[in-house]
């Protein structure tokens, strides 16, 4: 007799992704959490749209030929990473614009999002984290047409070693 199937738990996607800008990290492997709560800190999560966090990645592909054999065979070669997002954009209150504001071009930090925990919950010793070293490339400020809200597109450029799955440490 066969078991029946058991699926494992999963975690509803809607309100439980946050974002933290952090300006400095000590070592981004291990993001300590005053640091994440430092007063220079932005949560982002507020301003960013529902599909307005767009990590990208690539593989190179190393050929591994042989005179041996008739087959070339493949092997995982350099990796890339990339990031845009996308978020509200209030020119009209600079109180409700802190993610334009804060993401100057050129301005330099760390993108930290944390998955699976409500979004209104504080970020917490243990929290398993992704670090994104990055440097603010230019806003674009986008038309979305009627009955939309004002947003802008940022590329974030990846400027050092991403950091996934992480803990948050004391």
């Amino acid at each position: 007799m066969t078991s029946p199937l058991q699926l494992p738990d999963s975690v509803k996607s809607d309100g439980t992704l946050a974002f933290k800008f952090v300006v400095s990290l000590t070592d981004p492997s291990a993001p300590k959490l005053t640091e994440l709560n430092a007063v220079t800190s932005l949560d982002l999560h507020g301003y960013i749209t529902g599909d307005g966090w767009q990590p990208g990645g690539e593989q190179a592909t190393v050929t591994d030929s042989r005179i041996a054999t008739v087959q070339d065979f493949e092997k995982p070669g350099r990796k890339s990473k990339s990031l845009t997002v996308v978020y509200v954009h209030n020119p009209a209150s600079p109180d409700n614009n802190e993610a334009y504001l804060t993401l100057a071009e050129g301005v330099k930090g760390f993108i930290v999002p944390r998955y699976g925990v409500p979004s209104t919950q504080a970020y917490a010793v243990a929290d398993i984290v992704d670090v994104w070293p990055i440097e603010a490339g230019e806003p674009m400020k986008n038309w979305n047409g009627a009955n939309s809200v004002h947003t802008a597109t940022q590329r974030l450029f990846v400027t050092n070693v991403v950091h996934m799955d992480v803990a948050v440490v004391a």
